[in-house]
């Protein structure tokens, strides 16, 4: 009976250790937005959003698979517009490469409402600095619309560039 509980012990250790799921929590910040009338840029509207991201990593640890809950306001809306700019869900993934504090991330922003429904590509660089229970991390990001409904941009006529931080921990 005990070189089976043994055996399960020795079997289980290597999985335990292994840290799998991960959870990021930070904010951005909008710096600039482009589309075909004008340019705007964080000053103009202040605005910012607030990230949490679940992650699952890939055996080898270089990959993970990301799905991302972002709720964006504008501290200082236009005359008449609204300070809050909705919810958006982020599938994508990030390539973290071995031994360096960098990664890179894509995803498929779903902006849900307010309306127009939005689809988007996200791409963005990190740098991360570990600490001794999580890491913080520094990201910009860049997103382009790509298809959505009644009212929303055509592919790739408006830009928005953001920067965000926080902090991620691995399970």
């Amino acid at each position: 009976m005990n070189k089976i509980a043994l055996a399960a012990l020795l079997f289980a250790t290597p999985l335990a250790a292994r840290a799998d799921i991960g959870l990021r929590l930070g904010a951005e910040a909008g710096i600039a937005h482009h589309d075909s009338n004008r340019t705007t840029y964080i000053t103009d509207n202040f605005p910012l959003a607030l990230n949490g991201m679940l992650s699952y990593w890939l055996p080898g640890d270089i990959l993970s698979i990301d799905g991302e809950l972002s709720e964006a306001i504008q501290l200082n809306p236009p005359n008449g517009g609204s300070a809050r700019q909705g919810t958006t869900f982020r599938v994508g993934a990030t390539f973290s490469p071995p031994v360096l504090p960098i990664y890179l991330r894509a995803a498929i922003p779903l902006h849900f409402e307010p309306s127009p429904f939005l689809a988007g590509l996200r791409v963005g660089a990190g740098l991360t600095l570990p600490l001794v229970l999580f890491k913080i991390y520094l990201e910009a990001d860049a997103d382009f619309p790509l298809a959505g409904g009644t009212g929303a941009p055509n592919a790739f006529s408006s830009q928005d560039i953001s920067l965000g931080a926080g902090v991620a921990f691995r399970f």
